[in-house]
């Protein structure tokens, strides 16, 4: 995989959007209060955290801007 740095935004922003997508899907289709231990709330928030991270990249990629 390429570093960081190199790697493609959009390709990463897709790839850890559908991870978090994946994970949060059973949690949003039903009515009961989901039961989500310590680790697997880490887990989510941490997916969350780097799909946002690499949007931003692809977004300041589009404006020429670097970080």
């Amino acid at each position: 995989m390429a570093k960081s740095k190199d790697a493609d935004p959009l390709e990463r922003w897709r790839h850890f959007e559908s991870q978090y997508a994946e994970r949060i899907a059973p949690l949003l289709g039903t009515d009961e209060v989901p039961v989500l231990g310590k680790d697997e709330m880490i887990e989510l928030a941490s997916l969350r955290a780097k799909a946002d991270r690499w949007r931003d990249r692809f977004f300041k990629a589009m404006e020429g801007v670097r970080d």
